[in-house]
């Protein structure tokens, strides 16, 4: 017998629970979760019965399957993804943006001022991604960033909500956040005191956030400079990665980069985009 299977758990956690939860998931979000993450997604999701106050995980799927099930979905989801998120997350992209793709774009503006440069955070999680893109911004483009526009999006709602707040733990800002950009970036300390930051006005400008499900149709129009996409398509499987880098193609500008996650690759389609080395990517087409 299995050491999972011996294991005397807190909530009744059936095959067919376990089945039903990784199936929704598939079905909603494209994630794949196979039988060897069973233990995981119980430790993650253990949390949302408690809160509920729950009996088992058949009750659980039973919530989800009623009228506050799309809303709690959102919780679920986060719980079963929570993946680490930090600003400047993998330097060497805004490192690249800064020193490559932006002075680009400065010169651009300052020979038409109604130049504009777009960049999308698809899976902005709690904002970080897209906050340390405008931080980068600001400081490259000055007053002429307000020709720029970032777009950060995210299947979860209520991570969203925590973006758009934009207040942050203080000791996580003050060691990941380089001291120039945290001087200038930042506003007012939060409501809890020096242990929060908050994001500046002149950053939250620049972005928008929206809820996207990258599985459903996607309402932008026009194209993107850059995609950052990182750390996210390595909950999908491989048919809907490839699918997933193909569709962002067509949202790129001509010669337009795409930022992926350090254990991510674009190898299965050489054809679409040339590689720039340490995961970043240049449109093709």
């Amino acid at each position: 017998m299995s050491a999972t299977a011996e294991r005397v758990w807190e909530f009744e956690w059936r095959d067919q629970d376990f089945k039903f939860l990784a199936g929704l998931l598939h079905d909603k979000t494209g994630i794949v979760l196979t039988e060897k993450k069973k233990e995981m997604m119980y430790g993650r999701l253990v949390r949302r019965l408690r809160a509920l106050k729950l009996a088992s995980f058949a009750e659980y799927c039973r919530y989800l399957q009623g009228p506050s099930g799309e809303k709690e979905l959102g919780f679920t989801l986060n719980a079963i993804t929570t993946n680490t998120t930090d600003f400047f997350r993998e330097k060497h992209h805004f490192d690249y943006l800064r020193d490559i793709i932006l002075p680009s774009v400065a010169a651009q503006i300052a020979a038409n001022s109604g130049h504009h440069f777009r960049i999308w955070s698809a899976g902005c999680s709690s904002g970080e991604e897209p906050y340390s893109i405008a931080m980068v911004m600001r400081n490259i483009l000055g007053n002429t960033a307000r020709n720029s526009k970032i777009l950060a999006t995210d299947l979860d709602s209520n991570i969203l909500g925590l973006a758009k707040a934009g207040q942050y733990n203080g000791k996580k800002c003050r060691t990941t956040i380089p001291a120039f950009y945290l001087k200038s970036a930042t506003g007012k300390t939060g409501d809890s005191g020096e242990n929060m930051v908050q994001m500046s006005n002149d950053l939250k400008k620049l972005i928008s956030f929206r809820q996207l499900n990258l599985l459903h149709d996607w309402p932008m129009k026009g194209k993107f400079d850059a995609i950052f996409c990182r750390n996210v398509m390595i909950y999908f499987d491989k048919e809907t990665q490839d699918r997933l880098v193909r569709r962002y193609a067509t949202y790129l500008k001509a010669d337009g980069i795409l930022f992926i996650g350090h254990s991510e690759s674009l190898l299965s389609v050489p054809d679409v985009y040339e590689c720039l080395g340490k995961t970043i990517y240049r449109l093709l087409l």
